[in-house]
């Protein structure tokens, strides 16, 4: 079986509410195992409680950059999961994962992990499922500081292809809840069939970052930042945009009264900055506001 475009279906919402109570900070069931098989640059796994933290309850996720997916797989499990990532690789990744694991599996296991395999990745593009997933995994999780233009091999003789097996069942169960779309972030909302209060949903959004190198096929431009905030302020939903705190961001939360809650500093090989999170609602309650 295929894994088959989105590009005709609509999603929906149901309109009957699970019986499990709301969570602090979320809702639902939390993920028995926190783990993911992609490396990207810029994911936020080392930070993603940080982010969570700061999530209101919900039972509706949308995940518009979906990446990695380093704040998904580290976040309890809402009832309804919609990631949608413009990156083709990683949305026939998901899809394979959902629909053809076993065959996945049997194909990372007999790749071999070499340099003239990742040399010839880098100027040849595979179109079977299988091979295409297996190919972005190897360029996207075996290059040396995740670019791939060498292999990385680490100091205590970790096998970066026994590390993603080993993930792969827990990554697979994940995902059961998860319905992946592969559009511009301008129409993810569209394609939403929304029958709840839209107080139970809840918008994610990690674009790649203004202003900065990133090996992500599809980078940002600040007209493109302005019409990711317009559209969310504007959707009534309540929502959530990671980012560094550079002067058009946090102009562009002034100019739309938005909150911005610095989340910390992040290092990378050049300079520090300054991650934040901008939020159309208030930091939620917790047990020692007031006290």
């Amino acid at each position: 079986m295929q894994p088959n475009s989105d590009k005709m279906l609509k999603y929906r919402t149901s309109s009957h509410y699970c019986s499990k109570p709301f969570v602090s900070g979320c809702c639902g069931q939390i993920k028995e195992t926190k783990t993911m098989i992609l490396n990207r640059l810029g994911n936020k796994t080392r930070i993603a409680q940080d982010i969570i933290k700061y999530f209101p309850a919900h039972r509706t996720f949308i995940d518009m950059f979906f990446g990695a997916g380093g704040i998904f797989f580290n976040k309890p499990m809402a009832d309804y999961n919609f990631c949608n990532d413009i990156d083709d690789d990683i949305f026939n990744l998901y899809l394979v994962m959902q629909e053809r694991k076993d065959d996945l599996i049997e194909a990372i296991e007999i790749m071999p992990v070499s340099e003239s395999l990742l040399h010839y990745w880098n100027t040849n593009k595979e179109t079977e499922t299988i091979r295409k997933a297996v190919r972005f995994l190897m360029l996207s999780n075996f290059g040396y500081m995740g670019k791939p233009n060498s292999l990385h091999f680490s100091q205590n003789g970790g096998c970066k292809k026994t590390s993603i097996l080993s993930k792969i069942e827990a990554t697979f169960k994940a995902l059961k809840t998860a319905r992946f779309m592969n559009v511009d972030f301008r129409n993810v909302m569209g394609k939403i069939n929304f029958r709840d209060d839209e107080q139970e949903h809840f918008v994610y959004a990690d674009p790649p970052y203004i202003g900065t190198d990133n090996n992500y096929s599809n980078s940002f431009t600040e007209q493109d930042t302005r019409d990711l905030f317009e559209l969310l302020v504007n959707s009534g939903i309540k929502f959530a945009i990671s980012e560094f705190d550079n002067e058009f961001i946090v102009s562009l939360a002034n100019e739309y009264k938005l909150n911005v809650i610095t989340i910390g500093e992040r290092q990378n090989m050049k300079n520090r900055r300054t991650e934040i999170l901008v939020t159309n609602y208030k930091k939620p309650l917790s047990l020692f506001d007031g006290v």
